[in-house]
Order: structure tokens, then sequence, then C-alpha cells
């Protein structure tokens, strides 16, 4: 949030509109709290926390798109490249949760539940990290502000938001 303020302030007003500035929000909230649920897709979408997801392996032989793949072959769903597909995703290195929202303001039915792996070995629990990730985005943007850090001078401290992360990052 310290590099897209404006994205920070949308959604602390989307929770101020819908919930006032007296209460935080609950996961009660989430099917009402749009842009925080874009937001939290987005934060999937933009630095997945795993990029490449856990191996699998085939179960036959197969051919795809020309290349043949033998039974036993270890396979990477590359989910670093799956969120930068353009056809998808238009201007992937761009922060931004609208691309989540339909016109009326209510989400589209993309949950990027993809980024917790394939098959039958899908993170199994997909569904309670997504709960925990979201009441904190909700929680911490209804009570504060988050902002660069400053140098001795007070000038901004400037974040490196493009480098990719080998591994699972937490």
């Amino acid at each position: 949030m310290a590099t897209h303020p404006h994205v920070q302030k949308k959604a602390q007003e989307h929770i101020d509109d819908l919930l006032g500035d007296n209460c935080l929000p609950t996961l009660r909230d989430r099917p009402k709290l749009h842009y925080i649920e874009a937001t939290m897709r987005e934060c999937f979408r933009w630095r997945p926390v795993g990029p490449l997801a856990f191996p699998h392996s085939t179960l036959a032989d197969d051919v795809v798109n020309g290349y043949f793949i033998p039974k036993g072959t270890a396979v990477f769903g590359n989910v670093w490249a799956m969120t930068r597909d353009t056809t998808v995703y238009p201007d992937p290195e761009n922060f931004d949760p609208k691309r989540f929202l339909t016109e009326d303001g209510s989400c589209n039915n993309d949950n990027m539940f993809f980024t917790f792996g394939f098959g039958r070995r899908i993170c199994p629990g997909r569904y309670f990290a997504a709960d925990a990730i979201w009441i904190a985005i909700a929680c911490i943007l209804a009570v504060f502000d988050i902002s660069k850090a400053k140098d001795e001078a007070g000038n901004d401290i400037e974040l490196d938001n493009v480098e990719y992360t080998e591994g699972i990052a937490m």
C-alpha cells in the first residue's frame, strides 16, 4: 500500500462508506466490501506467494501443443506467467484492483485460487488463508495509513516492488 497510495485511499473510503469509522470489518462484511476483495485478489495476482506451483507428475504420456510429455514427468504450474498473461490481465505489472470488479462495482468470477496450486495438491488451507488475508487487509486499512519510511533527512525511502522472489514468500 505504501507504493500504491491511491489504492489505499480508495479502499479506506470504501470501508468508511459502508461501515463508518467506528467499527472494524468482520468476515460478515466481506460480501459487500468488493473493493477490499478486489485488492486482495490483485495482491495474489501481482506478487503470487508461490510463483511456481508445487510439482505434479504426469500419470500418462501426453502431447501438449505438439510437445511430447512422457509419463512420470515433473510438471510445474508457472503461476508467475499465468498472472502476467496480457490476454487475461492487461498491463500486468500495474497494481490495479479494478481488474477484478465488474462495471457495477461487484467482484467478477476471477477468484485467483490458482495461485494456491492445482488438482489434488491444491492448498487445503486456501479458504482459511484467503479469509485471514482479507480480514488483515480490511482491518489494517480501516485503522492505519501505510506510507513509505523516511530517511534521516525526512525523504521517502523508495521501495523495490518489482523484484522477483524465488520460492514461497511470506
